[in-house]
């Protein structure tokens, strides 16, 4: 197997970027995605899914040579009620890297894996590299690739740079999920994207009226010169023409209106050189990470925090970070203060994310 150079990583990284800053169908995404990582992480099969963000159920497959019954097979240790199985995607969306690998997890003892054992064992198959695609605390889409038995198991270097490409990822379904809505006026929602259109001069070609009044009339010149829609368009040029490595096109602003948005920007395709700005009320966990800088949270008391909104006790969370309960209470006793909540269920709904309720016209 090739070895490869920290450089190379860098520039895989940079190169996927580049193709989730281009608006695209998300399954074409994955598809490219795909074949980037594969000449630099080599695997034998995979799976690249997309999923609900809400109920993290498969609404669609980009799939390599992945045979049948296996597929099958793990869709349905994934979903069953085998709550001791390794690496779980549900699991990794909790973690604090997004990728692992199961010789890693398992200390080189695959046997110790229930999917192992019964679908990878049988198959001929060896090392598995699991990752998800996320955004926040919100997962788009995962994948899993796995190589022969004979091959050399994932080293942590390829765990790494996978985990690196996961915002990126994530980034590139949303927006190709929100750009292909229909964007009539019919089917346009309250609560739904709003969309500008910018040329390379940074004029505005098209807007939505969510998005004018979110961001304010074009006429006025507040839309034209919102810095916030020109960073962000300038990042998806740059990702998308590979001039720049760096994080994905997506800020968080305020709305004229006082709510909290997230802005993306895209790379449109075609010959005239255009970026597509979308803007849509963020989900609270979306705005999370935000407020515990706003908030002062030491890097610490950040940790704790996310360890609190998954659910774990906090025995549990001393013992993950080797500190006592006694201190642990300390930094819980700050969290709740900086925050001005008085429970834990009061920080998770002020933090965590909620469903999107939509009622019926009348009701």
């Amino acid at each position: 197997m090739v070895l490869r150079s920290r450089a190379d990583d860098d520039r895989l990284v940079t190169q996927v970027a580049g193709i989730c800053a281009r608006a695209q169908e998300p399954l074409v995404l994955l598809e490219r995605v795909a074949a980037a990582v594969r000449r630099h992480v080599p695997y034998d099969v995979a799976g690249w899914l997309l999923v609900d963000p809400d109920t993290l159920l498969i609404n669609g497959v980009y799939e390599e040579d992945v045979p049948r019954q296996a597929q099958l097979g793990l869709i349905e240790l994934e979903l069953g009620s085998h709550g001791d199985d390794l690496n779980k995607f549900v699991d990794l969306g909790r973690a604090k890297v997004p990728a692992a690998a199961l010789s890693a997890t398992t200390g080189g003892h695959l046997e110790r894996c229930l999917r192992w054992t019964r679908i990878y064992d049988p198959e001929g198959f060896g090392d598995e590299l699991r990752t998800v695609f996320r955004t926040g605390a919100v997962m788009w889409g995962h994948a899993c690739l796995t190589r022969l038995a004979e091959e050399p198991w994932f080293s942590r270097r390829e765990v790494d740079v996978v985990a690196r490409l996961s915002p990126h990822v994530a980034h590139g379904i949303r927006t190709g999920l929100l750009l292909n809505e229909e964007w009539s006026e019919e089917a346009h929602r309250d609560d739904g994207p709003g969309l500008v259109v910018l040329d390379d001069d940074g004029g505005v070609e098209s807007a939505t009226p969510d998005a004018l009044e979110r961001l304010g009339p074009v006429e006025d010149g507040r839309l034209d010169g919102s810095v916030v829609v020109h960073e962000v368009a300038a990042q998806a040029r740059a990702l998308a023409e590979r001039c720049v490595s760096g994080p994905p096109a997506v800020a968080r602003a305020r709305a004229v209106t006082g709510e909290w948005l997230l802005v993306r920007g895209t790379r449109l395709a075609g010959p005239a050189g255009r970026t597509a700005v979308l803007v849509e009320p963020a989900r609270r966990s979306d705005v999370a990470p935000l407020l515990l800088h706003l908030h002062e949270l030491t890097a610490r008391e950040r940790e704790v925090t996310q360890l609190l909104l998954t659910g774990m006790s906090t025995a549990d969370i001393a013992q993950q970070l080797w500190i006592t309960s006694e201190t642990l209470r300390g930094h819980v006793k700050a969290i709740f203060a900086k925050l001005g909540v008085g429970s834990r269920v009061e920080l998770v709904a002020r933090l965590s994310h909620e469903p999107r309720v939509r009622s019926a016209r009348g009701s």
